[in-house]
């Protein structure tokens, strides 16, 4: 409670509108955002409120009622769109997602391009070499150590005495 109320002040201060140093910025958004609300509910909203009242009472009665013909085929078609939207969508996202691939590829390209210019070829070239090196021994110290988890289960394997398990057995899936 004790922080609360040692900062209480500055906080007002913070969110304060009118003591802000940002409020010649938030003003004008503020101002465009009421003018925005004021121009629907004056011109928008009188002229779609019937649209709307006639939609929620037809859908009202269609569903509170038995079902239908009408009421199944506009479920059907409500489905349809709505998996259009779905596909909209997805298609959207994956769009987003192939340009931010396609955008990190270049950027590496040219970030390949520019270490190039600046280490030079053959500095490049010996850097490289060194990289491929790492990862070639990266991947022979991965393949000793599974050649020796490989013995060493294969080992345990032939010690236990038939007819006896340790736990599950091995092979029989989970």
């Amino acid at each position: 409670m004790d922080l609360l109320q040692e900062n209480f002040p500055q906080l007002f201060y913070l969110y304060s509108t009118y003591y802000t140093p940002y409020a010649t910025y938030i003003h004008p958004l503020r101002r465009a955002l009421l003018l925005t609300q004021s121009y629907f509910y004056r011109y928008a909203f009188p002229t779609l409120y019937p649209f709307y009242a006639l939609t929620l009472r037809l859908l009202g009665s269609v569903f509170t009622e038995q079902p239908s013909l009408a009421s199944l085929t506009l479920l059907a078609v409500l489905l349809l769109v709505s998996l259009k939207l779905v596909d909209v969508l997805r298609r959207a996202i994956i769009s987003w997602i192939a340009f931010a691939i396609r955008m990190i590829m270049y950027a590496s390209v040219v970030l390949v391009g520019v270490w190039v210019y600046q280490r030079g070829l053959e500095q490049s070239l010996e850097d490289l070499g060194w990289a491929i090196g790492l990862l070639a021994g990266l991947g022979e110290q991965g393949e000793k150590m599974g050649r020796a988890r490989a013995a060493r289960r294969a080992k345990e394997a032939r010690s236990i005495p038939e007819g006896h398990y340790r736990g599950r057995t091995r092979g029989a899936g989970w």
